[in-house]
């Protein structure tokens, strides 16, 4: 579902050729929190691939995508390849799509979503993901802290009975490296990857992730390359469905 490189810099953020140094839990969540993504919009440019093996053959689809958000507000979407594909606006309580490929729309909650990812999913998670921050709130459990292949490893003391989840951050700025959601009994993984993070206006923003999610023998995976970004601007969001489209219906 991101930058102007005259203004901003690309970051690798862990190189990790020092020693990494043995903190708590507590200490690493503390420092993940303190650099969270605190403009109140953002305006980008991303370049998405999207593939998956699921009904009798392999999709395969990339698209060029405007993205711009209202923080912990509306997350809005214009895709195309050569001329515009779709409309996407997202709330905390609603997601709306529109194709002007298809002349189809959808209107209602996140069960599309869910059906493309395999698992139940809400707004801060969405944002969280964009945001390379953790899906869940890190405060409300603890946790154990390790360190794995030099980066540090989050782990609640008290796994939830239907799912594990992990954490891996970098250990010079404590932004994310990734995140895994295993559901137990389903065979089911999300596993969200961020390599590198672009620095503009002291904020941290992903230059790349990627989402695998499987389930069994089937997969979804999506590559998001963000290619410009500016923030703390005024954006608009225009989204108007045609009335001669037809509804989708999950």
């Amino acid at each position: 579902i991101l930058l102007l490189f005259s203004s901003c810099k690309s970051t690798k953020i862990s190189s990790n050729k020092g020693a990494i140094k043995t903190i708590s839990a507590k200490k690493i969540i503390k420092k993940h929190k303190s650099v969270s993504f605190d403009a109140a919009t953002l305006d980008a440019k991303l370049k998405v691939e999207y593939s998956d093996n699921k009904g009798e053959k392999r999709n395969r689809h990339t698209f060029t995508v405007r993205l711009r958000m209202q923080k912990d507000s509306v997350i809005w979407m214009k895709g195309s390849k050569v001329i515009p594909g779709f409309k996407v606006k997202i709330t905390p309580s609603t997601l709306s799509y529109y194709s002007f490929l298809t002349k189809e729309y959808f209107v209602g909650d996140y069960s599309l979503i869910e059906k493309m990812l395999g698992t139940k999913i809400s707004f801060s998670q969405i944002q969280s993901v964009l945001f390379g921050e953790s899906i869940l709130d890190l405060k409300k459990q603890k946790y154990h802290a390790d360190i794995e292949n030099r980066f540090y490893k989050l782990t609640p003391k008290n796994q939830d009975k239907l799912y594990q989840i992990f954490f891996f951050l970098h250990p010079d700025n404590f932004k994310l490296k990734s995140q895994i959601l295993e559901i137990n009994e389903q065979n089911k993984t999300v596993q969200i990857e961020y390599d590198t993070y672009v620095s503009l206006d002291m904020e941290f923003f992903p230059k790349k992730i990627v989402i695998n999610a499987t389930d069994g023998d089937k997969y979804t995976k999506i590559k998001i390359d963000c290619r410009s970004l500016t923030l703390n601007k005024q954006i608009s969001m225009p989204f108007k469905i045609p009335t001669s489209y037809k509804r989708i219906k999950i």
